[in-house]
């Protein structure tokens, strides 16, 4: 099972995440890279579609909603998100205004409704944790978002801090004490030269990886514990995109490490 894998940055779309791999069921995620004037068209047939602007300026059409010279933060570091969310059945439009880089989520959905426009007013930020283990998270599309099965999100570590801490992991279906939601990370790294680490491990199926993530990284996680360390003077991101039915999102804490979370 391989859940681990780099992106290297391109021109157009490229899908890092699809359905029926390496334990994932539901969601897709690819990145799109578009020159000044760059155009991407894509489909929401069978699905609801997050597109999510990591850095730059565009003109989103979906349907016939168009959503004219939205987003403008250089990168991810600089300022909130910028989203479009697109309900089945429509195509879509991606235009580039300067040079852009968007992440474009998707997961099967029958939920009828309007594109909507998630501008930065709207992303919902707060602190996590505490210590060393304290992040910042912006919620995108969260439980009071019209959305069949989709969880977007960022969260930003600042230099040797550490996030999904105490470890925790959301793979079954045991209400009201844990709900199922494969997720996927997307990280960036500030400098980008820089890096951090990802522990995965579920230890009834037997799995415990480390990764070493650097700038475009991507991990995937259908199931187990995956906490995330920054390492210092590097600032991480990663965007999480989460995907479930129902879309119900109850954490379970490793028990060996839930008490620092109480300390």
């Amino acid at each position: 099972m391989n859940l681990f894998k780099q992106y290297a940055p391109k021109d157009g779309y490229t899908a890092l995440v699809k359905p029926g791999k390496d334990g994932i069921e539901l969601l897709e995620l690819g990145i799109l890279r578009l020159p000044p004037g760059g155009k991407y068209r894509g489909s929401s047939e069978g699905q609801e579609v997050c597109v999510v602007l990591l850095g730059g300026l565009a003109n989103v059409t979906a349907g016939e909603t168009g959503f004219p010279s939205i987003g403008g933060r250089a990168n991810v570091f600089a300022g909130r998100a910028t989203a479009v969310h697109v309900p089945p059945g429509l195509k879509f439009k991606v235009e580039a205004v300067g040079a852009l880089e968007a992440a474009i989520a998707r997961a099967p959905s029958d939920l009828a409704g309007e594109p909507r426009l998630i501008g930065p007013e709207k992303v919902k930020v707060n602190l996590r944790g505490k210590d060393a283990f304290e992040r910042q998270v912006h919620d995108i599309i969260d439980f009071n978002f019209p959305s069949k099965r989709l969880l977007v999100g960022e969260t930003f570590n600042l230099p040797g801090k550490w996030s999904s801490y105490p470890p925790h992991k959301h793979d079954r279906m045991a209400p009201p004490d844990e709900t199922r939601m494969e997720e996927v990370y997307f990280f960036k790294i500030n400098p980008p030269q820089g890096f951090g680490f990802q522990r995965i491990y579920s230890p009834e199926r037997n799995l415990d990886q480390a990764c070493v993530i650097r700038d475009n990284s991507l991990t995937k996680l259908p199931f187990g514990y995956h906490p995330t360390a920054a390492a210092p003077g590097y600032s991480l991101y990663y965007l999480w995109v989460l995907a479930g039915e129902p879309r119900n999102y109850t954490l379970h804490d490793d028990p060996d490490h839930k008490w620092v979370r109480d300390t």
